[in-house]
């Protein structure tokens, strides 16, 4: 609660909420998907009960305190990494990692500056394979606004069975939709 703009909710995610966002195929049949803001591991580990054995997850954490509690789940499939999701394709680089299937996001999109919720969905939009995925778990819809330029509409679910209750948006990166991105939306 003293970092709203960094933790988009005070309580965990309900096993309906978990269940609605890891329980599709797109994350099954994944060889890497990433997550931004896992907070202490909640949705992770539904994640990583639907990956497959040779999949791989790499957690995306900003806040140190949540990064540890993410990287104490024993999972070999399992990279946590202390990091901001602005830096997210240097992560990936470091990692030796080009493109993911699936990318997931809990980071609060409503409580971000428009600069860096632009950046961050910039790298988002850049790291997905064509055909990837991109989920995002919200209280407030703002992250349509910064998604649909580059992915279009999503489709939106509502999972009442938490607290707060969310709105999940599924984006399908599709080549097509690769638009050019002006120069001050990857700098702002």
């Amino acid at each position: 609660m003293r970092n709203p703009a960094q933790v988009a909710t005070v309580c965990p995610s309900s096993p309906y909420l978990t269940q609605a966002i890891s329980d599709r195929d797109c994350v099954r049949q994944a060889d890497t998907i990433v997550e931004l803001g896992p907070g202490a591991g909640g949705t992770t580990l539904g994640l990583l009960e639907q990956l497959s054995t040779g999949g791989r997850l790499v957690a995306i954490e900003k806040t140190e305190e949540l990064a540890a509690a993410a990287a104490e789940i024993v999972d070999p499939r399992l990279h946590v990494e202390h990091a901001d999701a602005q830096d997210l394709c240097g992560v990936l680089r470091d990692l030796g990692i080009a493109t993911v299937d699936v990318m997931v996001s809990g980071i609060p999109f409503s409580a971000l500056p428009e600069p860096v919720a632009k950046r961050i969905m910039q790298s988002v939009h850049q790291s997905l394979a064509p055909g990837g995925r991109f989920i995002a778990y919200q209280f407030r819809p703002d992250v349509c606004e910064f998604a649909r330029p580059l992915f279009g509409p999503p489709t939106t679910e509502t999972v009442m069975l938490n607290v707060p209750p969310l709105q999940i948006h599924v984006w399908e990166k599709v080549e097509t939709l690769d638009p050019v991105v002006p120069q001050t939306v990857i700098n702002a």
